[in-house]
């Protein structure tokens, strides 16, 4: 490609007449933002993941069948699953040895559901960080602390990857959230480095030095971040954390900032902390959650599904690797009054719910064009905007692909001007109130094609939403 750089041209419509030809030069002047593909990329991308955990609610068939089909078109870089050490192990026998379920019945009910999820990742070649909730107080394991829990969780994973051959396990996640108290009545980190560094070597011992620990998979609490990435170095193959994001702090661009933030102090800590993995293991927005029920009732509205791409854009920006969406389905996760977790896609329990929410548009967009393997590239802009960009290219079938994302967070309109590489097909998909082109099965589908030979393209953006140009979109699902 002989184009150095790609660039961006940003118009803001005119709202007052000017007094001065002066202010009317300035006024018309556009926003120029360049996209250098000569500069060097802020990381390599693991791409969208999703969190997919083994079901309360079993779903029924025919409904397993059409998410199945989703997902699929989705193309998640990864997935996030999290279980119980009851899935797979109900108890001790009399001499203190686990009775693990895959010895005294493969097809259990517990351990089938946690394997169903595995057997959809391996069949579609999906990276999954595994991992459970907290130890397991039902087996009498309180604190992660307990060498049992290391032990158990090291036999679950020598049986995954050796005798079950699931070549897609290769991360494990111990703890949930261990700094909240949520998760346990006195969260104590030096108990909870314990546990993780015995779990490392439970995997050593057994040969297991390809499964990588990821953490410290915390929801807010700093500290523990920060010490972990000073004192678990060693321990932790890849960095991830929680975050709930506000409005606010989205709209103003400060998660990109925090996020910022946070690599540094892996970049400080680590002395291989440029060389590993770090992403946003749980990912929302928690302005309007419901605090009593755990539920996010916003799911419902377009405006969420914005706020969702621009919190994915400041993660790409900020040089992280991934964010994983909390979460795909109602119906996965019970609160503590006995009822679904409004957090997800849709709601199997049920035929209504089996609908697409409007933010499973956008998420599936974005997944499928900034995929894993994509480098995110700086974006530069000789001001202020509303419009929040990222790019990324990759190869694909031996050719350079693109992705250019624009993000209008705000409810005023924006004319673009998009310089693009001539002689290259682009595939445009639009997110916007009332504006959400999709097929009979509700997936998404691309607006327009536009086969560019002058090198720029006009775009509306006539409020808030978000538009995708990409060289590369098939409207099909994957068999």
């Amino acid at each position: 490609m002989s184009n150095k750089c790609l660039a961006l041209v940003i118009a803001a419509p005119l709202l007052l007449a000017p007094i001065v030809s002066l202010v009317q030069a300035q006024v018309h002047t556009p926003q120029l933002i360049r996209v250098d593909d000569t500069a060097k990329p802020h990381t390599r991308f693991l791409g969208l993941g999703v969190e997919f955990d083994p079901y309360v609610r079993t779903p029924a068939p025919d409904r397993w069948q059409t998410m199945m089909s989703r997902l699929a078109y989705m193309n998640p870089g990864f997935l996030r699953v999290m279980s119980s050490a009851t899935d797979y192990c109900s108890g001790f026998d009399v001499s203190g040895n686990p009775i693990y379920r895959w010895k005294t019945n493969p097809n259990d009910p517990e351990l089938r559901r946690v394997l169903d999820v595995l057997d959809f990742a391996q069949a579609h070649n999906i990276q999954v960080y595994l991992g459970e909730w907290q130890a397991p107080g039902s087996l009498g394991i309180h604190s992660p602390a307990d060498p049992r829990w290391a032990n158990m969780i090291a036999d679950f994973l020598q049986y995954l990857t050796r005798t079950q051959h699931y070549t897609v396990v290769r991360h494990y996640i111990m703890m949930n959230e261990p700094n909240g108290n949520w998760m346990w009545k006195d969260p104590d980190m030096n108990a909870w480095s314990s546990g993780v560094r015995g779990l490392r070597h439970e995997l050593d011992v057994r040969n297991l030095q390809t499964v990588i620990l990821s953490g410290p998979d915390t929801s807010g609490g700093q500290d523990w971040f920060d010490r972990s990435t000073r004192e678990l170095h060693t321990t932790f193959g890849s960095w991830e954390e929680h975050i709930y994001a506000k409005d606010e702090l989205i709209a103003r661009g400060g998660l990109e900032a925090e996020l910022i933030a946070d690599r540094k102090i892996i970049m400080t800590n680590d002395p291989h902390g440029a060389e590993k993995e770090r992403f946003v293991a749980e990912s929302g927005l928690v302005t309007g959650k419901n605090e009593a029920l755990d539920q996010q009732p916003r799911v419902y509205n377009f405006e969420y599904g914005v706020g969702m791409a621009d919190y994915v854009v400041q993660v790409a920006r900020a040089g992280w690797d991934g964010a994983d969406a909390w979460d795909l389905d109602d119906a996965m996760h019970d609160n503590d009054k006995g009822s679904p977790k409004i957090w997800g896609f849709w709601d199997s329990s049920n035929d209504t719910g089996m609908r697409p929410r409007p933010w499973f548009f956008i998420w599936t967009v974005l997944s499928r064009t900034l995929p894993a393997g994509a480098e995110i590239l700086p974006v530069a802009t000789d001001g202020g905007s509303r419009v929040r960009v990222t790019a990324a290219r990759w190869h694909s079938t031996h050719s350079m692909q693109w992705t250019i994302v624009l993000v209008n967070d705000h409810d005023d309109p924006a004319d673009l001007n998009v310089r693009l590489p001539s002689q290259q097909q682009w595939h445009i998909l639009r997110y916007f109130a009332g504006e959400q082109k999709t097929d009979a099965l509700g997936l998404p589908q691309e607006t327009q094609v536009i086969a560019n030979s002058s090198g720029q393209q006009a775009i509306s953006m006539p409020s808030r939403g978000v538009i995708v140009l990409t060289t590369e979109w098939a409207n099909d699902a994957p068999k």
